[in-house]
């Protein structure tokens, strides 16, 4: 019997760079927007995917899903993936346009690969009062 596939890692992060020697540089891990006031645009997002037991063909999904809005904030999507290394992990790194959070609150991030739902993550939107005025001079 085939095995789903297992996520491995999955950072949400400012940016992804693929180098050319194949290796992820993955800049500004974080889980948390703050903002001294909503909506906010958040302007950068990457996603990055480590996902073993692969084997065979995959589309995978990403949503961005605030249970307060009837549709999601934002997709991605990766489409005709294929892997038959089950014993190799399969990484991607995606860097994705921003995203506007309309209210403070959770935010969750939705996985799926061949539409079955396989990870959910979290970023939380916060209000944060607004840093201090600089003296005048």
């Amino acid at each position: 019997m085939a095995t789903s596939p297992k996520v491995k890692a999955f950072l949400i992060c400012d940016q992804i760079i693929h180098s050319r020697d194949m290796k992820y540089s993955i800049i500004g891990v974080f889980k948390r927007i703050h903002s001294p006031k909503f909506p906010v645009f958040h302007a950068r997002f990457g996603v990055y995917m480590m996902i073993g037991e692969m084997n065979g063909k995959y589309d995978l999904s990403i949503e961005f899903i605030d249970n307060a809005e009837p549709q999601p904030l934002g997709t991605a999507q990766l489409r005709g993936i294929e892997h038959f290394k089950p014993l190799e992990d399969f990484e991607t790194g995606i860097n994705l346009p921003g995203l506007q959070f309309a209210r403070e609150g959770i935010v969750e991030v939705h996985l799926k690969i061949n539409g079955e739902l396989v990870h959910v993550d979290t970023l939380q939107a916060l209000k944060v009062d607004a840093p201090p005025r600089p003296p005048e001079a």
